[in-house]
Order: structure tokens, then sequence, then C-alpha cells
């Protein structure tokens, strides 16, 4: 289990906030859609926060997809839960906590890892788990503003289990890599 820094709840809040704006200028689905999301998916959005990300690629998904929204604060699952059951969405599941051991292996198609990168205390236990679950021919889609492009790729290869197949910052897209023991 990986451990990240958890936000008090005002600042969770104004992040909230901060966020309806930014998805206001910079639609989710739109970003979903540029990214590859297509019906029947199963989709892992890695620190969901209030969830937008969430609910854009469970319409995106569709009935025959699943979207697994995890995030460590208590808050954003309870903002995810309540919207997702306003809307009546029902192909999304919500995880308390940065665990994903509880996630069948080889079985997410992509990973969204939006804006929180930044956050995870022990990124390359975390990647290690999010390759585990990702299937083989899987992308991790990364982005977080508050990494320098060089530092955000550098993050997420440096232990070798991902590679660039596509980077047009602040968007990354990655693509699984065998296990070293495999590659051999």
């Amino acid at each position: 289990m990986t451990e990240q820094r958890l936000q008090n709840n005002i600042s969770f809040h104004l992040m909230s906030l901060e966020l309806r704006f930014r998805d206001w200028l910079h639609p989710p689905v739109r970003i979903l859609q540029e990214a590859g999301v297509r019906p029947g998916m199963t989709i892992l959005d890695f620190g969901c926060g209030p969830g937008s990300y969430s609910l854009a690629a469970a319409g995106t998904v569709g009935p025959a997809g699943r979207v697994y929204a995890l995030d460590i604060h208590p808050l954003a699952i309870e903002s995810m839960q309540r919207t997702a059951s306003k809307q009546r969405v029902n192909n999304i599941t919500t995880i308390l906590g940065s665990d994903i051991d509880t996630l069948p292996e080889e079985t997410i198609d992509m990973i969204l890892l939006f804006d929180t990168l930044h956050d995870i205390a022990e990124p390359v236990s975390a990647l290690a788990g999010m390759h585990r679950v990702l299937k083989p021919d899987g992308h991790l889609v990364v982005s977080d503003h508050h990494l320098e492009p060089e530092a955000l790729i550098t993050a997420v290869t440096a232990d070798g289990l991902f590679a660039v197949a596509d980077c047009n910052y602040p968007i990354c897209q990655l693509v699984r890599r065998a296990p070293i023991k495999e590659r051999s």
C-alpha cells in the first residue's frame, strides 16, 4: 500500500471549486476522447478527487464499461458517490484509499493519473501496483501541472515499467512494459 498526503477538508473544497472552473474551460470528456477512452473499456481514475474525470469516463465507456474511482480522501469518495447517484451513473465503483491490490491483475484498459503524481509519497510502489492491474496493451495517461515535463516523464519511466507512447504535454500516454524478468 502506498501512502499519500491527505489534504484538510477546507483545502479539498477549495480544490473542488478550482476543478469545476478547470472543467468548464477544458471539459474532461474531450480530454478522455483524445486519450482514447472508448465504449466498453475498464478505467481506473487514480486520485479521482471530486470525480469529474470518473463521471466523464463512465459516460464514455457506457454500460458495458466500468470505472474505478480511487482516492485517499473520504470527501472525494463521498462527492463521487453523491454525484454518481444524482446522475444515475451505475458503472462507477469507488475505492477509498490508495491500495489497488483489491483489483485483479491485468484487468484495467487505462489508468488516469491526473494531478496526483506529485502527492504520492511512494511513487515507485504506486506505479508498480498500476503496472500489475493494467492489461498488457493498456495505457497509463498522466498529467500533473505541478511537475515540469521532464520530471513527469522521469517519474513514471524511471523504474522501467512504463514507456512513453505519446507526450503532448500536459497529457502523456505511456504503455505498460513487460516486467524486467520477462524481457530477458
